[in-house]
């Protein structure tokens, strides 16, 4: 998948509409770019479903989307929460221009594993094979 623009790590209420509930629902998303975003969820759509979102930097952003990618957290190389991507369908080029901006100020997502003395266990030992 090839990436348009810069990801940020940008933690803000994101609210969700899709035809899987009757309400809207707010979710968290973990990182945020004018094409698209990261919503943390355990209710998951399907790929290719169409949502309407809605989130404010400032100023208010109701777009239509749809599910590109859904993380089950089901295998051990799946580091990230569960939850779905989402692109932007409807997003015009001002407002593309506008989420732009507002997120400058957002530092890119850390999408790496920590390694386990940083996140409180033991340090890795390395094996030597002589």
């Amino acid at each position: 998948m090839t990436r348009f623009e810069t990801r940020r790590g940008a933690s803000l209420g994101i609210e969700v509409i899709s035809s899987l509930w009757d309400a809207p629902i707010d979710f968290f998303t973990r990182d945020l770019s004018p094409r698209g975003a990261y919503v943390l969820s355990d209710l998951l759509p399907d790929p290719g479903d169409h949502v309407v979102c809605s989130f404010d930097l400032g100023r208010p952003f109701e777009l239509f989307a749809e599910v590109v990618r859904v993380n089950l957290m089901r295998r051990a190389a799946e580091f990230a929460n569960p939850g779905f991507g989402l692109r932007f369908l409807d997003a015009r080029p001002f407002d593309r221009l506008s989420i732009r901006r507002l997120l400058a100020s957002f530092p890119p997502p850390f999408t790496g594993r920590l390694r386990p003395e940083a996140a409180g266990g033991a340090p890795l030992r390395r094996t030597q094979f002589v």
